[in-house]
Formats: structure tokens, sequence, C-alpha cells
């Protein structure tokens, strides 16, 4: 399976370029493209004046078209080209300051009270120029004289497109930083990072709020499709994981689902849905939560050819529940051999199974036996490769094993080395290398606890 053949048209790149025409020089005419994914980005362009030789001159004269502006509108008041704005959103409006029925200087401060990025290029007479300059203080990006020539008014509007573009990009780059910051801000709380004070504090300054009190989360599992990626190439990992979320968010902005705030985010190398219910929905959110999980399924088998699994948490009241309830959906998620045929997992189908524990440990074990000789083998490595915490690692090691964590690993790497002293012929410091211990003292000392004997008085004793 090529998981890239399947994802292949998600991103398209982004490339600017500007040129200089032909038979210009670099301060005359520039040439303005704008390629996004393969194909020039045409800017649309209302010209409103009342006098009719002016507008058609404009229109006609100037080859707007080769410089990938296109004349979308033409008003001969300023009511119809405010009616135009309005319908057309254009990118630049080419503006007479003196109109009927509404003046440029009225229909600029429209254009900034309607939040439209439009930029506003005005056109004067010479006696307008008091007039032009106060322009300049609303939402004006410039002004020209009518009577130009057909090149000055050109590069006025293409200035103003690029002015445009400037902005956008700055725009979106501030939109993706606050993307990320409302990402870390759910990750948190999914990790049990926080108290109530720093939640609402950090949920007012990004804007957040909560639709009601009760709360739960959803993981996606894409298990099914991510053992045939490479190893080597976490990239691929990432561009599923990204479509994924993509797909999560296309759902929740055209289908409603009333009652409910789902918030996508990316964590612990999975997409994870938290769901928010209102007290209006506290009595049916087992029935809306899995109707909203079927229809993510649907739409990532629509979308992406690709099924996947969702185990579902508990839903408790306040924020504290969210992260109890992320570590109950991992555990849904992960379950092998009972419910494995269900593509919905409810915690308390599995709650009250050693099962689904001691499915998860068995990961942690295994993990564990194939990894012992890695020096740096510690907790944080093992909970992110079965994507739980490092504290709920221990818990389990707590209640099935009778034992810690780190005490695990030793008594998995004495056994190694017990095995190696009696079996092999190999000399100390090699034996303490090849179980995870390149301090062969460290070694010493660590046997000696654990057996009663040092390495050498083990093997004269095992050999005989």
């Amino acid at each position: 399976m090529c998981i890239c053949g399947l994802l292949c048209n998600l991103a398209a790149a982004t490339d600017w370029n500007w040129k200089v025409k032909k038979g210009s020089t670099p301060s005359s005419r520039f040439r303005f493209r704008i390629r996004a994914g393969g194909h020039t980005t045409m800017y649309k362009m209302i010209i409103a004046d009342d006098d009719e030789w002016i507008r058609e001159g404009m229109r006609r004269n100037i080859p707007w078209e080769e410089e990938h502006i296109q004349v979308v509108g033409m008003a001969e008041d300023g009511r119809e080209a405010w009616d135009l704005v309005q319908q057309l959103r254009p990118d630049i409006l080419l503006s007479d300051i003196r109109m009927p029925y509404m003046d440029g200087l009225k229909l600029a401060e429209s254009v900034k009270a309607g939040g439209l990025d439009t930029k506003v290029v005005f056109l004067t007479g010479y006696d307008d120029f008091s007039y032009a300059k106060q322009a300049l203080h609303l939402q004006a990006f410039d002004y020209i004289l009518k009577y130009e020539d057909n090149e000055k008014v050109m590069q006025a509007v293409i200035k103003a497109c690029k002015q445009l573009d400037e902005e956008r990009r700055t725009v979106e780059k501030e939109k993706k930083s606050h993307g990320l910051m409302v990402n870390q801000f759910f990750s948190d709380l999914i990790a049990g990072v926080g108290n109530e004070e720093t939640i609402d504090r950090d949920s007012r300054l990004l804007g957040l709020s909560f639709c009601g009190p009760l709360f739960g989360v959803a993981v996606i599992s894409t298990d099914r499709v991510a053992r045939f990626l490479k190893p080597n190439r976490p990239e691929d990992l990432e561009l599923l994981l990204f479509s994924i979320k993509n797909v999560c968010a296309e759902v929740f902005k055209n289908q409603g689902f009333p009652g409910c705030q789902v918030q996508v985010i990316h964590y612990n190398h999975r997409i994870n849905l938290l769901l928010n219910f209102s007290a209006q929905r506290m009595d049916t959110w087992r029935a809306d939560a899995e109707h909203i999980a079927r229809t993510l399924i649907a739409a990532i088998v629509q979308y992406l050819k690709i099924t996947v699994k969702i185990g579902m948490g508990s839903f408790g009241e306040g924020p504290g529940h969210i992260a109890l309830s992320y570590e109950e959906a991992l555990i849904a998620v992960q379950l092998k051999g009972i419910l494995a045929d269900q593509d919905i997992i409810f915690n308390d189908q599995v709650k009250h199974s050693n099962h689904s524990h001691q499915a998860i440990l068995k990961k942690i074990t295994d993990y564990i036996a194939g990894n012992f000789h890695n020096e740096n083998l510690d907790l944080k490595e093992v909970a992110e490769t079965v994507h739980i915490t490092p504290s709920y690692v221990s818990t389990l090691f707590k209640k099935y094993n009778d034992v810690n964590f780190s005490d695990y690993v030793i008594r998995v790497r004495m056994a190694k080395a017990t095995e190696l002293l009696v079996h092999s012929d190999l000399k100390a410091y090699e034996i303490a290398e090849s179980v995870g211990y390149p301090n062969t003292q460290y070694f010493s000392v660590l046997f000696k606890k654990h057996t009663g004997l040092s390495p050498m008085e083990y093997r004269q004793q095992h050999r005989q």
C-alpha cells in the first residue's frame, strides 16, 4: 500500500514570482505573477467613476489581464460600487472620489467597516489633492490623478496588489501561529497539565470557550494503515495525520452537531478529538458521540480511502476529566483480540476487563525485551511507543507486576547478563555493554546487588 499515492494531492506548494516584462525597465513596469498549485491567480478589480469616458477608458485602454488583474465590475456611482463590492468582494477598488449618492470617502468607510481587505486606490482631479490626502488616513491605499498616463495607473494598482499579498501572508502566519497555540492548549489539557486557574486564563487569552460541563476524549487509530508505512520515513505518518485532521476539520465546519463542540488535536502521534457537550445533551452524549465518530469514519473512508478505529473515553464534568478520558480512549483503541471487529470502542465496554490492561502491558514488556540493550531506554520512550503517558505506564507495572518500571528493566537486563556469563565467553565489559550498561563498574554494582555475586563469581559458580 502506498500512502503517498493515496494522499498525493493534499498539499500544493505556492510559488511567488515577480518578473520584469520585456521591453520595460524595473522602475516602469512589473509583471506581477502569482502561482498557487501551478495556476495563476487573477486579481479582481472594480472601477467606479461617474464619468463614462474615464470608466470605459480605464477598462479598455489599460492591459489589465496581462498583469493578471481582471475587471469584474463597473459602477457609475458610489452606491452601485458598494453593492458590487459586497457581491464580488474584489481585491482592488479603483474609485473616483467625487461621485453621486455616495462619495469615494464614504465608500472607503463602508469597505473598512465591512471588514474587507479590499485595497482602495482613488482617482482624483487636480483640485482634489487635499481631499485625497484626507482619504489616505482612511482606508485608501493610494491616490492618482485621473489623467495620468496608463503606465502610472497600472503601477499604482500593482503596488496595491503587492501590499495586499504581504498583508494576507502576515494574516496567514498569525492564523497558523494561533492554531499552534490552540493545539498546544488542548494538548496540555489531554496531558493533564494545568489547573482550573491556568485553564481559565489561557482559554480567555486564546479566545476559547466551552459550551457546557461535559467532557470526553476520542482517539483515532491509524494502526491498520500505519503498519504499511516505512519506518525510516516519519514524514509519511505526519502526512497521513495531517490529512485525517483536515478531513475532520472539514466535517465539523460543514456539519453541525447541536449542543456539542469538537476540537481536533494533533497530539502524541495521533489525531484526537475533545468533545464538549452542553448541559442539554447530558442524557444523549453517548448516542451523540457515536454519531460524530461514525460520521468521521465515513468521511475518512470517502476522501482518504482508508479505515480507522476510534476509541472513546468516559465522559465527566469539568476539564479536569479530560486527561483520564484520554488514557481510557487510548486503551480502548489499542485493544486486540476482543472487540477487534468494532470500529468504535467505548471505554465502558472494556473497563471491567483486565484483558485491556494486559494487552497494553504486553506491548510494553515486548518493547523492553527488544530494546534493553539501549542504554537510553527510559519510561518516556516506552510510553511514547505505546502512546500513553509515563505515569500510566508506571501505574500498570505496579498493579500487575508488583515492581516499578526501572526495576523491571534492571531485572530483564540482569537475566540476559546471567545467561551470557554462563553460555558465552564474552568479557564482563562486553556483557555490560550488550545489556545497556557502558559503565562496567556500575554494571558490576547492580549485578552484585541483584544476584549477591560479582559477574566473575557468578560465572565461576555456574560453570562448575
